[in-house]
């Protein structure tokens, strides 16, 4: 659901380095199951949204409208990494129906660990 780019790798024989900030591409979702009702007489789907979470740091994509089970957004952010990360330590990926009316409704979640990300430095984690 993400594309995970985390920062450089130590210089040969210099000190070691450490990521300071992470930039997260949410590309698309897959076989969600759709939950809205339809309007005017159309079939309905899925306004879908993603809220990505790190820490206390949030962003939210604009939503996709009648997306259906695969919506796409294609859209960036960026995030500052915590210096010591937790045992949990990750970005949490929301996605939501967004309702009209009432609360907005969870359609699903992925956690996407940083620890691996933190340890391959350059290499891209593309999950």
């Amino acid at each position: 659901m993400a594309l995970l780019r985390a920062a450089a790798l130590p210089a040969e024989g210099g000190p070691a380095w450490l990521p300071t900030h992470v930039q997260v591409t949410v590309v698309r979702a897959r076989g969600l199951r759709c939950k809205g009702g339809g309007t005017k007489g159309k079939a309905g789907g899925s306004d879908a949204y993603t809220v990505i979470q790190l820490g206390r740091e949030k962003y939210s994509t604009s939503v996709a409208e009648k997306s259906g089970g695969n919506p796409e957004w294609r859209e960036e952010c960026a995030f500052e990494l915590p210096p010591e990360p937790g045992p949990r330590a990750g970005l949490v990926l929301t996605v939501m129906h967004r309702a009209l009316v009432g609360m907005d409704r969870f359609l699903g979640q992925a956690l996407v660990p940083l620890e691996p990300a933190r340890q391959r430095g350059r290499e891209p984690d593309e999950r």
